[in-house]
């Protein structure tokens, strides 16, 4: 019997020219249908299609044994009788009759491209065999691969018999099976409504080390769950996410999820224990199941391109210190998944701050060579960790075709059965490949889990013979890089070694710059010396200047958040009392009175007192400690003229000098300056000069006078006694 892997190269070979054959036959194949039970309409206005819908609700995963029955669980609303409605079930194969051939072939499925395949069999239900069957309907697989036997007395109408041709692997693959809502009422069968689901035909048994690795990637908490003052403000969204997987853990521990929860949703969640609990129900599996991811989801090219790497380094040290002080764990996971593109310069800042794994999305790569997308120079499934050139980084691609699968109009049932195949495909790609093989489903964050999606994702994971659920950073540990450095011409399991990472375009959204984070920063500096004391409040700012980088905010919500310390710095300042409308009389130059500080804070609040005025002075800054009600303190002024004087009263922080509080009062001044006694005084000796100097003018004059009087009377006197 040919090995598996020969079998796999050989489909894919073949593949082309089957296809050719069978569209060859299109036309005649489409004039059949028509003519069948479940054909298409007739031409529009020919007659109206009835309104109906079939939706499937549960089905059997894996398909290993002849033995067991092969049930699907059916919805179906009409306003049609149930008697003129039936439901059909058709097989269906590639041309040579095998499973599907590759990845490409199922992705045509899904859409429900089945032109060129085989449709190996059409089975019929009715509506009311169903509803007796409590809404099911159920088959037996027979194939000569497939252990047991179909038992004796299931009529051959309710077997499909797989021809499991050997040179094309056999029985194992997945096989299309369109389920149909056909009205019979009229002429000509109409199809009302149809979806693909598969069935999964897998080995009983397949060695550990062969199986597809699987990790299932969820992200919890990219919305902020911190208000701008540090208190828990959980959305509605994230709680209901986190109760949808601690119940879906619990009921399958040996299933493991991966969860990226960000730091600053589990310190919101840390403060409820009810939602605590929850967080351990997650981590049930162990704590590898929990990705310490960054404290808010952050996009480090644009951190990086706007200078905010140590920013970058304090998002990722802040969400490793949560994990530890909220969950006890030691070490941090090293991991890093990518919600947003990811650039060499991101990548290289988070290399330095202790990244060495990364998942990221497929537009995100690029081949290292031609810098082709990814996509297109490497066309098939990558399975496994590369090499990113210039990077100690180990990198993995989050496939994009399994997280299709997480959203879309087909029931919850349905799209976790397409999600079981699609993983399926995967494996029988290349059954044989002789090293270990693992791919990463990896949620957007818009994503609300879905508890009937994955409850039935679980059970399938649990069941599977071909596929081993494990957390993230075992898989980075048990599957090693990739080994071909060119696409092989078929596929063969083999994975590219090398991807490089494609340089993002730069974001046309609003995003934090580096002055708004460094104005923010010298606020709440100046915040801390206001309140040295108050460490809860300063560290829930700090969590606020993070929370401000997060991808995605709205401006007026990051706006708030950077704006925070200045709030809280202005809520202190308007607790605070001076005394305001006051008039101060004070009777003599130097005065000592007392000024009573009022705070209704509960934190002592630490401010520099300062008292200035035009013709005062006083000591240039008095340092304070203000308590929750009235400090009262005893200052000393200097006043340089008596009457009145404006003196204003200041706290400020002691560090920045901005002010929390101000009044103005009024200084009256009653007593005599040294500069009045001063003019007093001179004024006095001016007078008394010139009192003086007046008194001495007047006896000169009057002894100038008498002088000469004297020697007119002498000669007078001679001339009397000559004569």
């Amino acid at each position: 019997m040919p090995s598996a892997s020969w079998v796999s190269d050989a489909r894919s070979v073949l593949k082309p020219v089957a296809r050719l054959a069978a569209r060859s036959g299109l036309v005649v194949l489409a004039v059949l249908l028509a003519a069948g039970p479940a054909g298409p309409a007739g031409p529009a206005g020919a007659q109206r299609i009835p309104h109906g819908v079939i939706t499937l609700t549960s089905q059997n995963a894996w398909v290993q044994s002849s033995n067991v029955p092969v049930r699907l669980g059916l919805n179906v609303r009409s306003p049609v009788a149930a008697k003129d409605l039936l439901v059909t079930v058709a097989l269906y194969t590639e041309p040579d009759q095998s499973a599907l051939a590759s990845r490409d072939e199922f992705d045509a499925t899904l859409t429900g491209q089945l032109a060129g395949l085989n449709q190996l069999a059409l089975k019929t239900f009715s509506l009311r065999s169903i509803r007796q069957a409590r809404g099911s309907l159920s088959f037996y697989v027979g194939g000569s691969e497939l252990s047991d036997q179909v038992p004796a007395n299931v009529p051959a109408d309710s077997v499909f018999q797989l021809p499991c041709p050997p040179r094309y692997g056999g029985c194992g693959g997945v096989y299309p099976l369109r389920v149909s809502l056909v009205d019979v009422l009229s002429r000509q069968p109409v199809t009302i409504d149809s979806f693909t689901t598969y069935l999964v035909v897998v080995p009983s048994t397949v060695a550990s080390q062969k199986r597809l690795r699987f990790s299932f990637v969820l992200p919890v908490g990219a919305s902020v769950a911190l208000s701008a003052t540090g208190s828990p403000s959980v959305p509605a969204a994230t709680l209901a996410a986190v109760e949808t997987i601690a119940r879906a853990e619990t009921s399958s521990s040996s299933v493991p999820l991966s969860v990226d929860l960000y730091g600053q949703t589990l310190l919101a969640l840390a403060g409820n224990k009810r939602l605590l609990k929850l967080v351990t129900k997650i981590a049930y599996g162990g704590h590898d199941s929990l990705i310490g991811g960054p404290f808010s989801d952050i996009d480090p090219t644009q951190l990086v391109r706007a200078g905010l790497e140590r920013d970058l380094a304090s998002q990722i040290e802040h969400g490793n210190a949560v994990f530890e002080k909220v969950l006890h764990t030691f070490g941090a996971s090293h991991i890093f998944v990518a919600t947003a593109p990811v650039g060499p310069r991101g990548l290289a800042a988070l290399a330095a701050d202790g990244i060495g794994y990364i998942v990221v999305a497929q537009s995100n790569l690029e081949s290292a060579t031609s810098r082709q997308p990814s996509v297109v120079q490497w066309p098939y499934t990558l399975s496994a960790p590369f090499f990113i050139p210039g990077s100690i980084v180990e990198g993995l691609q989050a496939d994009p075709g399994l997280a299709a699968h997480l959203t879309g109009a087909a029931s919850p049932a349905l799209r976790a059965q397409q999600l079981l195949a699609d993983l399926a495909e995967i494996y029988f790609d290349s059954p044989d490949y002789p090293m270990a093989r693992g791919v990463a489903l990896v949620a957007p964050n818009s994503w609300a889990p879905q508890p009937e999606f994955l409850s039935d994702v679980l059970r399938g994971l649990k069941s599977s013979p071909v596929v081993t659920t494990l957390p993230l950073r075992r898989l980075f540990s048990t599957v090693r890089r990739g080994n071909c450095q060119l696409p092989p011409v078929v596929v063969n399991g083999c994975s590219a070694a090398v991807r490089a990472l494609a340089s993002p375009t730069l974001a046309s959204g609003a995003s934090v710059t580096s002055g708004q984070v460094q104005a923010a920063r010298t606020q709440l500096a100046e915040l801390s010396s206001v309140i040295p004391t108050g460490a809860g409040m300063i560290h829930g700012l700090e969590d606020a200047m993070l929370l401000a980088e997060t991808t995605g905010l709205s401006p007026g919500l990051r706006q708030a958040y950077l704006s925070a310390p200045h709030v809280t710095m202005l809520r202190l300042g308007s607790q605070l009392g001076l005394p305001a409308g006051r008039t101060v009389t004070v009777t003599s130059a130097s005065a000592r009175f007392p000024i009573a500080i009022t705070s209704s804070s509960r934190t002592p609040i630490h401010a520099i007192l300062v008292i200035s005025g035009q013709d005062l002075s006083s000591s240039p800054e008095i340092a304070v400690v203000l308590k929750h009600g009235t400090t009262s303190l005893i200052v000393r002024v200097h006043t340089r003229t008596s009457g009145d004087s404006s003196m204003q009263l200041q706290l400020l922080s002691p560090v920045g000098h901005l002010q929390l509080a101000r009044v103005e009062l009024t200084i009256r001044s009653t007593a005599i300056s040294n500069v009045a006694i001063a003019l007093t005084i001179g004024a006095v000796g001016f007078l008394f000069l010139w009192w003086f100097r007046s008194a001495s003018r007047r006896h000169r004059r009057r002894a100038k006078h008498v002088s000469g009087q004297l020697p007119q009377q002498s000669s007078e006197a001679v001339q009397e006694r000559a004569s």
